[in-house]
This record gives structure tokens, sequence and C-alpha cells, in this order.
């Protein structure tokens, strides 16, 4: 088979659309070195695709070598193939662009005087001359698909290929914030990007997305490192686009990977949104292959498993501490009378975990929360202190120790319709849903002792019997385990009955005789629609069952303690089921309403 032949046939791997090209020839320049790259397409990329850098160029030696299958000048051995740092290595792209295409080359490194010109014409070298040029390489790659008509013709409108191109020019600058990128469609210049950070690289991109609905990431061990950023759960979108995962620079894409950002944010993002993220993943070469497909689009992780868990493991962690709640506003200007006041949620910007909460409440002033007592439990305090670390500036008695410095610096709440806790901030008024509020309490708490199985119950005086149908008693005797996990002593006694003799601290005194059974309850609905894992499942049925209830009044200790508590679980701003726990009005939207 001629040469030219079988580099058309190969084309078909490394170029299937305009944008393959562009991708190619950008990662050779960055790959050269280059601080400036320029972008020029036409008719979207079937008339023209050039790229000009500023790179280090090459000789003329090199040029025309370079147009050869499998000649590169990033790898020579075996070992260089298992430790690969640039993002082109395998010698293929430029022998395949030319193949199906006009291609007029100029180059020139530092040290020559003069630099190189090639065409090529289907593989065919035409011209080989010397130019004037400046340091760089310019490639220009014309009529795409000129000579395979079949494949030209499968390209779409040239919207789609244009969106294409821009899609893989974005991916390329949000990865090399360093450098500068211009991007011209014909004559008119799409992107103009100065060098800067990758905060500002996303801003400057993608409008939307700032410090104030990002949240930055950072996280890793001896092995892998993890960094970027992540959307605010106010800020996700309807469709997924603008998820970008990066390993060791170069843009892949893995759906288990993506489910562990989406998973990450729990109950924070509905069904049918998305959030945005730009991580990039930093490790050996060793330990991962990138030499998959001739796109490079796809890698494998020596442990996928251990990334999976890196990546919601910091992301959950960066979310927990990140600045999200519900700023509460109005929709309806004044000059509508007669008309009943609209609400809408909008992100915030402003609440620092509570910290803007006069008493001076912090997530790591922790002590232990019981559903009526609020009492402290020195016994208890390990499995507490799992939930947010300990502070090394503070003794462990002081951070569980609960103090009444509250009320003294005039920190006022009050209880709503024995609903909702209304408190003021140095912003304006924070309201909490006490029962969603409670649920996320207890719901971190029991997660947590469900995986440590470190089980704390109250025994009962005299002990009850139950009376189960025969599906609950079958599911308590298959849930005996994470029960007793729980604090729920039992045994069965046979013929659908158990006899309860312990139940968790948490549970309500005088709820003891129902407690189980509703929570049984709970279970199977969830089961039913949710279709979650059993201890997740058993969490939330929990913590649903025993949270403070929507009319429960509260002493003004017990609301403080429960806003307290709130702010020490690693995500107060959601119940286990998505709904959020707290709003916020702030004083700029009060002073609108009363026109001041």
């Amino acid at each position: 088979m001629p040469q030219a032949l079988a580099n058309r046939i190969a084309a078909g791997e490394v170029v299937n659309r305009p944008d393959s090209v562009v991708k190619e020839l950008i990662e050779n320049s960055i790959d050269a070195g280059a601080t400036e790259i320029t972008l020029i397409i036409k008719d979207s990329g079937k008339t023209l695709i050039q790229v000009i850098d500023n790179g280090t160029g090459m000789n003329q030696e090199d040029a025309e070598l370079s147009f050869e299958r499998h000649s590169s000048s990033k790898v020579f051995t075996f070992e260089d193939l298992d430790n690969i740092r640039t993002l082109g290595f395998r010698g293929e792209a430029l022998a395949s662009i030319a193949s199906i295409s006009q291609v007029e080359l100029k180059t020139k490194t530092a040290d020559d005087e003069l630099g190189t010109l090639i065409n090529i014409e289907g593989n065919l070298t035409t011209d080989i001359s010397k130019i004037n040029s400046e340091k760089g390489t310019s490639i220009a790659v014309k009529n795409l698909f000129y000579n395979t008509p079949g494949r030209r013709n499968f390209l779409k409108s040239n919207p789609t290929e244009f969106k294409h191109i821009y899609e893989t020019f974005i991916r390329l600058a949000i990865s090399n914030p360093h450098m500068s990128f211009q991007f011209f469609n014909s004559e008119d210049k799409i992107l103009d990007l100065r060098p800067s950070d990758l905060l500002n690289r996303i801003s400057d991109i993608f409008p939307s997305l700032s410090g104030n609905s990002l949240v930055k990431i950072e996280g890793g061990n001896n092995i892998i490192q993890l960094n970027g950023f992540i959307s605010k759960p106010g800020f996700t979108k309807k469709a997924k686009q603008d998820q970008y995962f990066y390993l060791n620079g170069r843009f892949f894409s893995n759906k288990n990977l993506n489910f562990a950002v989406f998973s990450s944010y729990e109950h924070l993002v509905a069904k049918g949104d998305y959030p945005s993220f730009f991580l990039f993943i930093d490790t050996d070469p060793h330990k991962v292959d990138v030499n998959v497909h001739p796109s490079k689009m796809e890698v494998k992780f020596e442990d996928e498993g251990a990334v999976f868990g890196l990546i919601r493991h910091t992301l959950k962690n960066a979310l927990g501490k990140a600045e999200i709640h519900f700023d509460l506003g109005f929709e309806n200007s004044l000059n509508l009378p007669g008309e009943p006041e609209k609400f809408y949620h909008k992100p915030g910007s402003s609440f620092d975990n509570g910290s803007d909460i006069k008493s001076g409440f912090r997530r790591e002033d922790n002590y232990e929360y019981s559903t009526k007592g609020f009492s402290y439990d020195s016994e208890r305090k390990p499995k507490i202190a799992n939930i947010i670390p300990l502070s090394e500036e503070k003794p462990q008695a002081k951070i569980f120790e609960h103090t009444s410095k509250t009320e003294s610096e005039g920190f006022e709440v009050w209880q709503f319709h024995n609903k909702y806790i209304i408190c003021n901030t140095e912003t304006g008024l924070m309201i909490i849903d006490q029962h969603a509020a409670h649920e996320r309490i207890l719901y971190e708490k029991a997660v947590l002792i469900l995986e440590s199985h470190s089980s704390f119950s109250q025994q009962l005086l005299i002990p009850l019997k139950l009376k189960l149908s025969n599906l609950d008693y079958n599911i308590a005797i298959n849930l005996k385990n994470e029960l007793y996990d729980l604090g729920f002593n039992f045994k069965e006694l046979g013929d659908d009955f158990i006899e309860l003799f312990g139940v968790p601290s948490d549970v309500k005194i005088g709820d003891e005789n129902k407690i189980l059974t509703e929570l049984i309850e709970q279970y199977k609905e969830y089961e039913l629609k949710l279709k979650l894992e059993n201890r997740d499942n058993l969490a939330k049925s929990f913590a649903c069952r025993s949270a403070i209830k929507s009319g429960d009044k509260l002493s003004n200790k017990e609301m403080l303690t429960l806003i307290d508590n709130l702010f020490n679980t690693n995500m107060p701003y959601v119940c286990p089921h998505g709904r959020p726990t707290l709003i916020r009005i702030t004083t700029e939207e009060l002073d609108k309403r009363f026109s001041r």
C-alpha cells in the first residue's frame, strides 16, 4: 500500500472534523514553548485553519521530517512512553492533516537567519524554500478533505463546526492561562485572552462565572494533586456544559469522574441541573496511560477508584466550607398595589458559615445536640470531633463547651409560628427551618455513627413489645446491625413481635413506642421513590422521623443550640432531601422595600 494512501486512511482516526486539526496544531504550539498563539479560521475551518505561534520553531531538516508519519521529537524510547509530559507524542497529526488538505508551513528558530517554507498537497511536497520570517511557526491548513469528498460531505453546518472549534480552543486556553490566545473567524475577533491566572481566565471566557460564583478546590496527597474551581449550587446549568477535566495539563473526559463531581454536591443541586467545573489532576505519568486512542481524549488510571474518592471528598469538603446560602429578594416593584408579593431565591455572597452571626459562633465551636435535652455528653466527644476537625489552637474541652455569650452580646432569636427561627446577622435577617435544620444535623450524625459502628443507646426502664407487619418485621431483621449502630436495641420474639429495650439518645422522650415503626415506614417510602443504598436510606429516615417537628415550641437556648449545631455540619445549607435549611433577607433588600 502506498504511504500516501496509508496516511489518508489513518487520517480518519486523527482528523474527523476541523476541530481535530485545531486541537493538534495548538497542542504542537504549546509543546513548542509558545507564549502567544493565534487561531484564524474561515468557513468554520473548511476553507482555512491557521495557527501562528512564537514557539521554538524548526530548522529545515526537522520541518521536512515533521510531515513523515511517526516522526516525533518528543518520544525516543519505551521509557519515554511511560513518562509523557507533552500533549503530542505519536507523530501522526501532521502527516494525517497533510494527506487530506493543502498545507503551508512557515517556521524559524532563533538561531537561523532565514526561515523555512514548505507547501504540501495531499502528502506530496510541492515547494521547499527559504523565507524571511519571525521566530516561531505558522501552519495554514486549506481546503480540508478536498481529496476525500465523502468525508467532507459528512461535515455539519458551519455553526455546528464552529461550535466544536470554539470548544476545542477554550479547552486549551483554560489549561494554559499564562499564555496569550487570540481567535479570529475570518475578520471577526472572537476571543483575545491576555496572560492571567486560572480564575481570571475562566471569568474572561465565561462572564457568568467569577470569584463570587466559584469555589476554589485544593487537595491531594503525595501521589495525586487536585486543583481548580467548581461552581456554587446557585450557578448550575440545565446541560452538561462548561465541565473540564485535565490530567497533567491534558483535557480528557471520564463519566465516572464526572459522577464523582456531581455526587459531591449531595442535595445542593436539583435533578436536571449540572455544575460547572474546571479541575486539574496532577500525578506521576507512570500511573496513567494517555495512549489509549489517537485522539488522546481518554486516559486510564492505575487506580481510578482512588481518584474518584479523592475528587468526591475534596469537593464535598470545599462545598461545606464555602459561602452557600440563599438570599430572599422581592420580585415585584413597589408600584404594583393590590398584587401579592412574589419571592425568589438568589445566590448569596457574604455569609461565611454563620460567622456574621453576632454571637461569634464558628463551626469549630462544637458541642453535642440532643432533641430536647441539648445536653453535653463527654463520652461522645471523639465521634463529634470527626465531623469537624479540632482546632489546634483551642483545647478540646473549650471546643465542646456550650457558652452563653450569645445572650450576653445581644444576639436575638425568635420562633415564628413554632416553625421557623429568625435571627439577626450583620447583613440582615436569617430565617431557619427548624425541622430541616435538625434533619441535617441528625443525618450527618447518623452517617458518622453508621460508618464508625460507634452506637450510643439509652436503655428503656421498661422494654416495649411491638407488633409489626410481616414486611416491617423482615425489614427490621435485615437491618438489625445498622439499627443497632444507630442505637435501636431489640430482640425478635417471633410471630412478627420484637422487644425494644434501647433507643438512640436523640429520640424524644415519649416517642419510643412509635419511632422505630415510623422509621421503617419512612425507609420503605425512600426505598420505593429514591432507591437509596441501605445506610443512606436509614440515615435519612432516622433524621426525618427523629427531628423536631414544625409546631414544636423551642426555648431560647434550644434555638441557639440548633443554630450552632447546624453550622457545625459539613453541609449546613440544605436538609438531606435538598430543601434549604435557611434563607436570608439582606438589609439592602429591606431598605429597597421601604424606599430607603
